[in-house]
């Protein structure tokens, strides 16, 4: 119920400081784009617009709202609360999939297709480790500027190699280790029943890597706010 709890609380923040109108932009631009794009070739867009829904709002918008809460020193009132750090980054992670699951359905609905399951696993495994890894780089940082530099590696090192393999510039079966190929694979199914199950096992596999690293990185941001610690 604690978790449940602080879900809503983050949605709330979301829709408090006016990310949700944001996204519902970003909606808008990519259905009318489109809307002009028709048969494969507009498949092929949607799917690729859903995996980077995640990658230029989930990454970049986790890092706000940590900053911002800093700035309103939220966090102060999180130190000395029976929130766990798990809890704390689960919440994040979480409330980011939510939006980025319902922004990538919206996109699909709204622009006359669909997401199937492999689709919807490879969005939520996007949208997870997206959201983790700007959680993770928020805690480690003070401004924004400085976010957005130290963001820029990750966001290449993820995405860049799903949208080469999209393109299909790589195809080896061993870049579905990589988390981005993994996700891309699982959106477009691109290959059989195993190699889609290895693309689930890998994205597990790295969310619950950077779900630990977030967690400790989360826990000491706490533990050196005034007032008290986790």
């Amino acid at each position: 119920m604690k978790l449940l709890r602080l879900i809503k609380g983050d949605l709330f923040f979301l829709a408090k400081y006016g990310l949700f109108l944001v996204y519902a932009l970003f909606i808008v631009v990519y259905l009318i784009m489109l809307h002009y794009i028709r048969g494969e070739a507009g498949n092929f867009v949607m799917k690729l617009l859903v995996f980077s829904d995640p990658a230029a709002m989930g990454l970049f918008f986790m890092g706000a709202v940590v900053l911002l809460e800093k700035s309103q020193r939220v966090n102060c009132s999180l130190a000395v609360s029976p929130v766990t750090v798990e809890q704390y980054v689960a919440s994040k992670a979480v409330a980011f999939l939510i939006a980025g699951l319902a922004v990538g359905l919206i996109i699909a609905f709204g622009s006359g297709r669909s997401l199937n399951v492999p689709d919807l696993l490879g969005l939520a495994g996007g949208s997870l480790l997206f959201s983790m890894c700007g959680l993770f780089v928020a805690c480690r940082t003070h401004s924004l500027n400085q976010f957005i530099i130290c963001t820029l590696p990750v966001e290449i090192f993820i995405s860049t190699p799903g949208f080469l393999f999209a393109f299909g510039r790589i195809s080896s079966p061993l870049w579905l280790i990589h988390p981005g190929v993994a996700a891309m694979n699982l959106l477009f199914m691109k290959n059989g029943i195993v190699q889609c199950l290895t693309s689930v096992f890998s994205l597990l596999v790295w969310n619950a890597a950077v779900f630990f690293i977030t967690s400790k990185a989360a826990a000491k941001m706490l533990k050196n706010l005034e007032g008290g610690s986790l």
